[in-house]
């Protein structure tokens, strides 16, 4: 599988990066339809800062339980929904500069996604890696992905390497998955290692990546690092397709209209095929049209 790259929208900012599903190298499908993809998301979704509901800092996760909370000054301060895009980037960028590790990670997603400003990954990489060098766990996964993909930086394997190892001892999921990626591209270690591939992929997957889960679905479909097997590659897209994932839900959509292997079912075809136009997976649109 060539590198996993670009948010996954279902979960967080809902853009669009995952429009097509694109076999790759092993069977493995691209699900951003290009030659390049790593899981790169924001799981501290930005609309949270820009009047969304929440209004919570991070969770502290439960293995971090006995580990000093975050500094106060990186707890979330929401700004108003009516605040224009320049005056929001403006006081962004303040509290950023002032060290507010939130706050630099979600700047770096707005210049990496062109969100209220100009694309601009140099800054990108810059809010990116001051959040990181915090401990930001999330910034340290997008940072790697910056550094996997090229995007304003020299692609850089080891570096991609050092900050998506950061991020996943701190159990975050994408990171994991972007690592299992790594392996099976063979861009660790100097050759694919699908075993050790399959191994992050289902790390990833038990602590409820749900695009891990249908990464294994492709996983068993074709046999990369594991025998191949079509009921448990049914049972891992169905399982990412009820946490929400598009790409999954498309396919278990079809799959319930089409019987393919699984028995023919009308009213769950619709179901996954709904809940995959929902969540920009335009091509559903063509099988509801079928029902």
């Amino acid at each position: 599988m060539k590198k996993i790259i670009a948010a996954v929208a279902a979960f967080a900012l809902a853009l669009p990066f995952f429009a097509q599903s694109v076999v790759g190298p092993n069977g493995v499908p691209n699900p951003n339809g290009g030659e390049s993809y790593s899981f790169s998301i924001t799981l501290f979704e930005i609309k949270d800062i820009f009047g969304g509901k929440k209004k919570t800092s991070e969770k502290v996760e439960e293995s971090k339980k006995d580990e000093p909370v975050q500094k106060a000054e990186n707890e979330v301060k929401e700004l108003p929904p009516e605040m224009s895009d320049a005056a929001a980037i403006d006081e962004m960028t303040s509290l950023a500069q002032n060290g507010n590790a939130n706050f630099q990670y979600n700047l770096g997603r707005c210049y990496d996604k062109g969100l209220k400003v100009a694309q601009d990954y140099e800054q990108a990489l810059y809010w990116y890696q001051k959040a990181a060098e915090q401990g930001h766990d999330k910034a340290a996964n997008n940072l790697g992905c910056m550094y996997l993909d090229g995007r304003g930086v020299a692609q850089d394997y080891e570096k991609a390497a050092y900050w998506l190892e950061l991020s996943a001892q701190k159990n975050d999921t994408l990171a994991i998955l972007n690592l299992g990626c790594m392996y099976e591209d063979g861009n660790l270690g100097g050759a694919p290692n699908y075993d050790k591939a399959f191994e992050y992929y289902q790390k990833a997957d038990k602590l409820g990546c749900a695009p891990a889960a249908w990464v294994l679905g492709h996983c068993f479909e074709v046999g990369v690092g594991t025998k191949a097997n079509a009921k448990k590659a049914f049972s891992f897209y169905k399982k990412s397709a009820d946490a929400g994932y598009g790409p999954a839900a498309y396919e278990t959509g079809r799959r319930y209209l089409e019987g393919d292997g699984v028995k023919k079912d009308a009213a769950l075809a619709k179901k996954y095929l709904e809940i995959a136009v929902k969540k920009g997976e335009l091509k559903a649109a063509e099988l509801l049209g079928a029902l």
